[in-house]
């Protein structure tokens, strides 16, 4: 028997390889697991595979064979549940076949193999720290991984109200869904603008909460600043109280009511204020954009003023004095050691930045009902991709909402894996 024999015969029946080695509780072992994928196969694997899609007498798709009886949603996710098992276990398999190879080549090599008491015994190290990580996986894969597929398995579906399980059976649509919004106008219309102002307010709202938090650290931790203290508890301040009411203290005072219109602008023009002439922040879709990109610094700031404030206090002395005696001033000192010592240190941290104001949907959801939706539009002027994934899921649009996660997901991943691989983040793991 060559070593591949062994391998391909545990990859198809784990246990196999090791039985003709003679190693029988390994070999016990892995047919007690042919079994339980057997019984899991037969039990309920194969019912959800098989009515994951039926085609009806009118020639139409569905998850599901009759109403009332079969919840094509509970044989969506029972599918996923069954496919994802299928993968855990061909890893099993694949261990299998890695120890039985293992095993030929040492009794190929020395005439003997470690036992499986010393296997046991040598691996006793890592036991207690997986065991210890193993619920944590459980709870990803529950609450995140599972999710993620049968949402990106939905926006594939007509899934949304009055197609609700199980009064009636989910269809397959395949792209349609992908294509309505490039194909019809006023959907397509409606998502590049979203799309649109979207990146946009992802970049303004990232950079200005970047630039501002690294501006103010700065100046606050320069030693000729006095009560530095001070100043680094009141600039995080912002961070310790709840978003949402800050939020809404931003709605009102950006009101025609509000301080801004009442006290700001008076103090600075000089004119009394009046209600007729009052500026309405929310009430013009452009004027609106600008506000909320101008809140979200507010919010976002205090985050990275304390990131930018740690890597300052590690930056050496030696160096500003080194740049003294080369004629350096604080502009050069700045451009020249502190801002690329802090971009080297957080670069990866400023890039989430990116990716949570792209997924951010708080601000965007509770200012967005704030602003005057334009007659005959579709989207409410300062939806993001991700609040209007968020408001049609709400609306039990369930298809829809998983088209545009499913292109917010896409887009943000790509981007952070390119970001991050452009930073040298994997590479340089002191970065980390």
């Amino acid at each position: 028997m060559s070593q591949q024999f062994i391998f391909w015969l545990s990859m198809v029946i784990p246990g196999s390889g090791h039985l003709l080695l003679h190693r029988m509780r390994e070999a016990l072992f892995g047919l007690s697991i042919l079994a339980l994928e057997i019984l899991v196969f037969i039990q309920f694997t194969l019912p959800n595979f098989r009515l994951l899609a039926v085609e009806q007498p009118n020639g139409k798709i569905t998850i599901g064979a009759e109403r009332f009886i079969d919840d094509s949603f509970l044989i969506m996710v029972g599918s996923t549940v069954g496919a994802m098992m299928f993968l855990v276990f061909f890893a099993l398999h694949y261990a299998f076949a890695r120890d039985a190879k293992d095993v030929k080549r040492q009794i190929d090599e020395t005439g003997s193999a470690i036992t499986f008491t010393e296997k046991v015994r040598g691996l006793s190290h890592e036991i207690v720290p997986n065991l210890i990580t193993a619920p944590k996986f459980i709870l990803l894969f529950v609450f995140a991984l599972l999710p993620a597929i049968v949402s990106i398995v939905v926006a594939f579906t007509n899934y949304k109200r009055p197609v609700l399980p199980p009064a009636f059976l989910i269809e397959w649509r395949g792209f349609s869904n992908f294509e309505r919004l490039f194909t019809n106008e006023r959907t397509a219309a409606a998502f590049q603008e979203t799309l649109s102002w979207t990146l946009t307010w992802t970049f303004c709202a990232s950079a200005l909460t970047i630039v501002l938090g690294t501006i103010l650290a700065v100046v606050a931790n320069n030693k000729g600043i006095r009560g530095q203290k001070f100043f680094r508890t009141v600039y995080i301040l912002p961070w310790a109280v709840p978003a949402f009411l800050t939020i809404l203290v931003f709605q009102l005072f950006f009101s025609k009511i509000g301080g801004m219109n009442t006290m700001v602008i008076p103090f600075f023009t000089g004119s009394e204020y009046d209600v007729s002439t009052a500026i309405g922040f929310f009430l013009d879709a452009d004027l609106a954009k600008v506000t909320i990109i101008l809140i979200q610094a507010w919010l976002g700031f205090p985050y990275v003023f304390i990131l930018v404030t740690g890597v300052l206090q590690t930056i050496p002395d030696d160096l500003y004095e080194a740049s003294a005696i080369d004629g350096g001033n604080a502009w050069s000192n700045f451009f020249d050691i502190t801002l690329p010592l802090i971009l080297i240190s957080v670069a990866p941290v400023f890039i989430t930045q990116f990716t949570f104001n792209f997924n951010n949907v708080t601000i965007v959801y509770m200012l967005g009902e704030a602003t005057v939706q334009t007659v005959g539009s579709i989207y409410k002027p300062l939806d993001t991709i991700s609040s209007l994934g968020f408001r049609l899921m709400m609306d039990a649009k369930y298809n829809e909402a998983a088209v545009y996660t499913l292109i917010t997901s896409t887009i943000v991943g790509a981007v952070v894996l390119y970001s991050w691989l452009k930073a040298g983040a994997f590479k340089n793991e002191e970065v980390m």
